[in-house]
C-alpha cells in the first residue's frame, strides 16, 4: 500500500511550563529564542567531545545531540545524495501570544513534538530545558524554572509527569499513531450539493510556511503542493525515525492536483533572526493567512490532520508551518476561483 510509511508514524507531544525568575524580554514570535538556547543548552548537556564541529565527530551517528540538531543520513544509505540530512524528529511550538516582557514568577509555556524514536529522548529535553533556565533566555537573559511538564493527548489534556519540585520525570504512555486521523472524531467536510464527491476545507496558517517548490520558495500554496510538501515530510519522518521503509510520495499526492483553490488570503510576513552557530542572518519569511481548497479532499484528511501536529514546509523546529483545518459548507459564490481579490502577491517574484 503506498500509505503503508505513514501507518508507522507516531509522535508524543508535551506541555512545557516555566516561571520567570526575573525580568524576561522575548521577541514578538517566541520559537526563535527557544529554539536557539535550546541547542546551546542540549549540546552542554551532552556533547562529549567538546568544540568537535558535528559533522566531522567520530560519535555524530550515536549522539543525541547530533541526532536531533544535525539529523545525519547515513553514507551508506541510498538516498545519501537526495538529502543531506533527514527532517528533525521534533518541533517546538512556541506561545502565540504578542506579549514580550514577563515579569517575576510569570508563567510561559510552550509545547514540544518527539516524533517517533525521539521520545527516547525525553529525559535530555527535559533536562536541557532545565539547564536553559539557568542560562537565561531573551534579549537580558532571563532566567526561569521548569515548574511542570505535561504529556499531551490530541484534545489538548495533559497529565503531569515531570515536577520541577521533585525533579522526577515519569513514563507517559500519550503516543499518537497516525491511525487517530484515520478514524479522527474531528469535524469533516460537508458534501457540496451537486459537486460528487467535493468538499471545501480552509487551511489557516498560524505561523509563516515556507514551501518549496523546484528548490525555490513558492509563490503561492496550491493544494497540490501543499499535499506533496507534507506528504514527503511525512513519509521522511516515518521512515528516518519510526523505522517505516521508504515510500513513494509523489504516488501518494496523486491526484491533490484536482484540488482547486477558490479563495485565498494568504500574505507574505519577513521574518530574520541571527544563528550564532552559523554566524550569519537568517531570512526566515512564510506565507500566514487562510487559503480555502475545494475538490475531493476525503483521502488527504487524515494526512493533513496529521499535519496540523508535525507542521509543513521549511523551519519546522521553530514552530514554522504550523496550521488548522476548518471544515464549512461551500461559500455562497463558488465563480470566485483562483488567487481572488483579497490574495495578496508574493514579494518573492515569479512561480517557486
Amino acid at each position: 500500500m503506498v500509505e503503508e510509511p505513514l501507518n508507522r508514524l507516531y509522535f508524543h507531544k508535551y506541555r512545557i511550563n516555566l516561571q520567570a525568575k526575573e525580568l524576561i524580554h522575548l521577541p514578538t514570535y517566541k520559537g526563535s529564542a527557544l529554539r536557539g538556547v535550546f541547542g546551546y543548552a542540549l549540546k552542554r548537556v551532552v556533547c562529549a567531545i567538546k568544540n568537535s564541529r558535528c559533522d566531522t565527530c567520530i560519535l555524530r551517528l550515536k549522539c543525541v545531540y547530533s541526532s536531533i540538531m544535525e539529523t545525519p543520513i547515513p553514507e551508506d544509505h541510498p538516498d545519501h545524495r537526495k538529502y543531506k540530512n533527514a527532517p528533525h524528529p521534533y518541533i517546538i511550538i512556541p506561545p502565540l501570544t504578542g506579549r514580550q516582557y514577563f515579569k517575576p514568577d510569570d508563567p510561559i509555556s510552550f509545547e514540544i513534538v518527539l516524533i517517533g524514536r525521539a521520545n527516547e529522548y525525553l529525559p535530555y529535553f527535559v533536562y536541557a530545558f532545565t539547564e536553559m533556565g539557568r542560562m537565561g533566555i531573551g534579549k537580558d537573559r532571563g532566567e526561569f524554572d521548569v515548574t511542570s511538564v505535561e504529556a499531551l493527548n490530541l484534545d489538548g489534556s495533559g497529565m503531569e509527569i515531570f515536577s520541577g519540585n521533585t525533579g522526577i520525570l515519569r513514563g507517559t504512555e500519550n503516543r499518537i499513531d497516525y491511525s487517530h486521523f484515520l478514524n479522527s472524531p474531528s469535524p469533516q467536510p460537508s458534501p457540496i450539493k451537486g459537486e460528487g464527491g467535493s468538499h471545501e476545507i480552509t487551511v489557516s496558517f498560524d505561523t509563516p510556511a515556507r514551501i518549496k517548490a523546484d528548490d525555490r520558495l513558492s509563490s503561492d500554496i496550491p493544494f497540490n503542493l501543499l499535499i506533496r510538501r507534507l506528504s514527503e515530510r511525512a513519509f521522511l519522518l516515518a521512515h528516518f525515525h519510526c523505522g517505516a521503509e521508504m515510500g513513494d510520495y509523489e504516488e501518494y499526492a496523486k491526484g491533490s492536483e484536482t484540488v482547486e483553490t477558490v479563495s485565498n488570503k494568504l500574505r507574505w510576513i519577513d521574518w530574520e533572526r541571527y544563528s550564532s552557530r552559523q554566524q550569519t542572518k537568517m531570512k526566515l519569511g512564510g506565507w500566514v493567512g487562510e487559503i480555502t481548497y475545494r475538490g475531493d479532499l476525503k483521502k488527504h484528511l487524515p494526512l493533513l490532520r496529521l499535519g496540523e501536529h508535525i507542521h509543513v514546509g521549511k523551519a519546522t523546529t521553530f514552530g514554522l508551518g504550523r496550521y488548522r483545518i476548518t471544515a464549512h459548507p461551500p461559500s455562497p459564490n463558488p465563480s470566485h476561483q483562483g488567487r481572488g481579490t483579497n490574495a495578496i502577491p508574493s514579494p518573492l517574484g515569479g512561480e517557486g
